[in-house]
């Protein structure tokens, strides 16, 4: 064998390692990293406002995409791209790779925090009920459905239903609809007595239609306290790094003047600020 052979070969492989390494290196690479790169995050939101949802002009805002914009900027990410997604496909379409991010208020809950990570809370809200104008069928709470074996509808994916079970609600009174506006629509119909949202949801769709109303008063207690939901942004498991980068850049802003000021328009103010962490939440405190 000559000794030019033994050169070429020692060069192949040379530049065959030197492949791997490089393809080793990229593929190390952090979605963090790869959004400062690209200067744009793709996120998942489903309509509801006052939380995140679309404007007439498709223009991305509420709550939740307005923190978000806040943190990414000083995370260096320059654009948040919205993907308009399904309240029940939201975890899938993170899991799934359609964006990097749900940025729609989702509530903290341990059945969701096996499924994807989240950032410690932006917010605090309990709920409510949507019914017929003059409460017809006089359904205020989950209780009162319960007791009168009335039908609720709930959004796909949202913590209402597994709130409702925990006060005795049996399945079969249970309406699964896609979205907030068949929500409404079941309850305008008389296919259900009631729907369920967060209050501020409530009081948002109940302000834009005269056949429609917030049952007033709600309450709903867990572990023998009234029950309070707190939401932010999730990240796919394997994302730790973007979600810590996130938790350093709301530890600094949640509760702040500049904070309290920008969600202001949304209808969140000191009362909204939230109580507990994500970790907490994911284990059930």
């Amino acid at each position: 064998m000559s000794t030019r052979f033994h050169i070429r070969r020692t060069i192949l492989t040379l530049l065959g390692a030197t492949a791997l390494l490089s393809t080793s290196l990229a593929s190390a690479q952090t979605t963090l990293e790869k959004l400062r790169e690209q200067g744009y995050i793709r996120v998942g939101f489903a309509n509801e406002a006052p939380y995140s949802y679309a404007t007439a002009s498709g223009q991305l805002t509420g709550e939740s995409p307005t923190v978000f914009r806040h943190v990414m900027k000083q995370l260096g990410i320059k654009e948040v791209d919205g993907v308009l997604t399904e309240w029940g496909s939201l975890i899938p379409g993170l899991r799934a790779g359609r964006f990097d991010a749900i940025v729609a208020s989702m509530y903290i809950t341990p059945a969701r925090c096996k499924q994807i990570i989240f950032a410690n809370p932006t917010y605090g809200i309990g709920e409510a009920l949507v019914v017929k104008t003059g409460n017809p069928d006089g359904i205020s709470t989950y209780q009162d459905a319960v007791d009168k074996g009335a039908k609720i509808a709930f959004v796909a994916g949202t913590a209402e239903i597994e709130h409702a079970r925990l006060a005795g609600m049996k399945r079969d009174q249970e309406v699964t609809v896609p979205d907030f506006a068949a929500a409404v629509a079941n309850v305008k119909s008389g296919r259900a007595s009631a729907a369920a949202f967060t209050s501020l949801t409530a009081l948002d769709l109940a302000n834009k239609d005269e056949g429609i109303e917030r049952a007033k008063p709600f309450t709903f207690t867990h572990n023998g306290k009234i029950y309070k939901g707190e939401g932010s942004f999730g990240f796919r498991p394997e994302d730790t790094t973007l979600r810590d980068a996130v938790n350093a850049e709301l530890a600094k802003f949640i509760g702040t003047p500049e904070h309290l000021a920008m969600v202001k328009q949304y209808g969140f103010d000191e009362s909204n600020l939230p109580e507990k962490t994500a970790e907490q939440h994911c284990a059930g405190e």
